[in-house]
């Protein structure tokens, strides 16, 4: 398996905050069967107001302490770099001087869970123009769109993956992160899947025990389309089929409720 979402970088993000951490969900990765992680940690505003050098330092010093316990403890893992990158008006900034694609191609790219900009075509099209691809990280976490899934139809629709987190699916982020989750995979709008790990304890791997969700709701096929096949596309550079998707919301509960009394 490949897990192109977590915060498994010491002492660069909320994930783990140390080296021991670090190690510790390493040997967890290759304990549940994933062999390759893409490191995505957090990139806000904040962590280049003044300048982008800090933020470059940290993440090499992080880099070079997970290459070398990967090296020295032997985990058959491979690493990559990346970041996950909070959109802001420094975008532009931060994807000319900063190494935080995945592939060469693709920015995990996420919105602030309370608000969204009104502009987001606008802003699709500005990186596209780029020849970047947007992954749009974990939206079912995203609170506006949790009231209005309708808003994801343009991401799919000018072909940005969506990817979600296994957490939500299996129920640990959230009631309403799971419902919009399990509406997303019947729509057949959901590209990827990521840990988003960010420690053991609450923000745990999950890689089996998603893969194995998935298995057991889509079959094997499916499982492994969305935590192996397209991410080691995206890896590579290569295209991932985003094909258009209706998100029309279903019929309300209550005036499904409504109609069952009046037919009793």
């Amino acid at each position: 398996m490949i897990d192109i979402h977590n915060h498994m970088l010491p002492a660069v993000d909320d994930g783990a905050k140390n080296d021991i951490v670090a190690l510790s969900m390493l040997k967890e990765a290759v304990k549940q069967g994933v062999q390759h992680l893409v490191l995505t940690p957090h990139l806000y505003e904040a962590d280049i107001i003044k300048s982008t050098a800090d933020w470059k330092a940290k993440v090499g010093i992080g880099s070079q302490a997970i290459f070398a316990m990967v090296t020295e403890h032997q985990l058959p893992l491979e690493i990559s770099i990346a970041a996950e990158v909070r959109y802001q008006d420094t975008l532009p900034i931060i994807l000319d001087e900063l190494e935080v694609l995945i592939g060469g191609k693709y920015l995990l790219l996420e919105f602030s869970f309370h608000s969204v900009p009104n502009n987001l075509e606008r802003i699709i099209y500005d990186i596209t123009r780029r020849g970047i691809i947007p992954i749009i990280a974990h939206p079912e976490r995203i609170k506006p769109w949790q009231r209005d899934y309708l808003e994801l139809e343009q991401f799919i629709n000018l072909g940005c993956p969506l990817q979600i987190d296994i957490g939500s699916f299996l129920g640990t982020l959230g009631p309403n992160s799971q419902k919009m989750a399990n509406f997303l995979f019947e729509r057949d709008a959901v590209h990827l899947v990521g840990s988003d790990s960010h420690n053991l304890e609450s923000r745990p791997l999950y890689a089996k025990p998603g893969y194995d969700w998935l298995t057991e709701h889509y079959g094997h096929e499916y499982a492994d389309l969305l935590l192996k096949d397209n991410p080691a596309r995206i890896l590579k550079g290569e295209s991932v089929n985003v094909y258009p998707a209706d998100l029309t919301p279903p019929r309300s509960s209550w005036g499904v409720k409504l109609l069952n009394m009046f037919k009793s």
